[in-house]
């Protein structure tokens, strides 16, 4: 089934209910913000918005992590995604929370705090990596073309 949705950056979006993700948990700072959906960013491949379908103001701009950490190894114990049903790897998408800055190059991405998503059966949540090796504020950009993906 279809519906309307408000979003904070691109205006009213139609979904369908089963693109609908649950974050039981919340996400970290917003655990009241229990369902989202992701949407595309019109003529944008690189970022998504992952919205609050109940909460206009609660949207984030999200990234696939591999696209600028090529190297970026998690590892995520499996109590944790029993929390939302993951029981084969190929049932698991992650995304991670993308903070843009008007200055491209001072943008940044949380390696820190992964989201996590079953996609079979639409359940996710924010892990906290317990290595100390990311940060909540790696950066998008590089001045050398070496460092890039």
């Amino acid at each position: 089934m279809q519906m309307k949705i408000l979003t904070k950056f691109l205006g009213e979006a139609e979904i369908s209910e089963d693109s609908i993700i649950d974050f039981p948990e919340g996400i970290l700072g917003f655990e009241d913000s229990k369902r989202f959906v992701l949407l595309d960013i019109p003529d944008n491949e690189v970022f998504k918005v992952m919205q609050d379908i109940d909460r206009q103001y609660v949207s984030f701009v999200v990234a696939d992590p591999w696209r600028f950490v090529c190297d970026y190894e998690i590892d995520i114990p499996d109590e944790e995604l029993m929390k939302i049903d993951i029981n084969k790897k190929e049932d698991i998408a992650i995304i991670n929370i993308v903070t843009l800055s008007d200055d491209f190059e001072k943008s940044t991405i949380n390696l820190l705090a992964p989201v996590v998503m079953n996609i079979s059966c639409g359940k996710g949540k924010q892990y906290v990596l317990s290595e100390g090796t990311y940060s909540v504020k790696h950066p998008l950009y590089f001045h050398d073309e070496a460092q890039r993906c």
